[in-house]
């Protein structure tokens, strides 16, 4: 694709051809670091679209654009375009119309037929109707930093809720809705290499889960709770059982294990390699 790149006149024009040096960003990487908006606002203002292409591979024609809109910066007077948008006004009757609407809770396709009644844009009656007070105007998250990110991916086998004790700890406020589509974003995993609930232990030992939640109330094994909302019909809260206690009660504890039972290799890892 960098043979593509080539000074355009018309910004609408390059923006349509949409070129990008290397693979694109999928993916984790589709998120923007530090350094590439450092490069943005370096080369951006003296060169514009065209310029930052070949500093920041992977990144399209349009991301680079559309990212530059969100940090303010304005290219040289030779990159501007001139896309002008209409300018919609209002009306005490357009005012009336949208208010009639509005005061009778819109079902599914009124705003669109709203919207070609008064010949205006469905974005625009929207923000009209914000404007007079008629919905609740819709805010849109801040922009997720490396450190929200680092905090999701490396804790993401936790609960949600815990997630988002660490984020605020961390000065940060996020919703849990918002933790877990960043993390299936991010391509984290649920699985904790050092813990591991009652009902996979079981599955993992060759028993019955009641079983293993016997140990735990006889108190022959450690655990606690996962932190978990799940309520008494889906289960309740999870155990969470770290690997070094299952190592511990094995070793205190053989003569309930059935060896034939056990997953071996798994078996095998756990009693030979030392826990965190």
């Amino acid at each position: 694709m960098q043979s593509q790149i080539r000074p355009v006149r018309d910004l609408r024009a390059l923006l349509d051809l949409n070129p990008v040096v290397g693979e694109p960003r999928r993916g984790s990487r589709r998120f923007w670091t530090t350094r590439e908006e450092a490069l943005l606002r370096q080369h951006y203002p003296t060169g514009g679209v065209v310029a930052c292409l070949s500093h920041l591979p992977g990144r399209s024609a349009a991301a680079i654009y559309n990212h530059a809109g969100t940090l303010e910066l304005q290219a040289p007077a030779t990159q501007k375009h001139d896309f002008r948008r209409q300018r919609w006004t209002s009306s005490d009757h357009i005012d009336a119309v949208i208010r009639r609407t509005y005061q009778r809770t819109p079902a599914k396709g009124d705003i669109d037929a709203l919207a070609a009644t008064i010949n205006r844009p469905r974005w625009w009656v929207t923000k009209r109707a914000s404007k007079l007070g008629l919905v609740t105007p819709r805010f849109k998250e801040p922009e997720w930093t490396d450190a929200e990110r680092e905090i999701v991916h490396d804790n993401f086998h936790r609960s949600a809720k815990t997630i988002q004790r660490m984020l605020k700890r961390a000065g940060h406020v996020r919703t849990e809705t918002a933790i877990t589509v960043m993390g299936k974003r991010l391509g984290a995993t649920r699985e904790d290499p050092h813990h591991v609930t009652a009902h996979g232990l079981a599955t993992l030992m060759g028993v019955d889960s009641k079983a293993v939640s016997g140990w735990i109330a006889r108190g022959l094994l450690k655990a606690r709770r996962r932190g978990t909302d799940r309520t008494a019909s889906q289960g309740g809260d999870q155990y969470w059982i770290h690997l070094r206690d299952v190592r511990s009660f094995i070793i205190e504890n053989a003569a309930v294990v059935d060896i034939r039972k056990v997953d071996k290799f798994w078996f095998i890892d756990l009693i030979t390699q030392t826990q965190n």
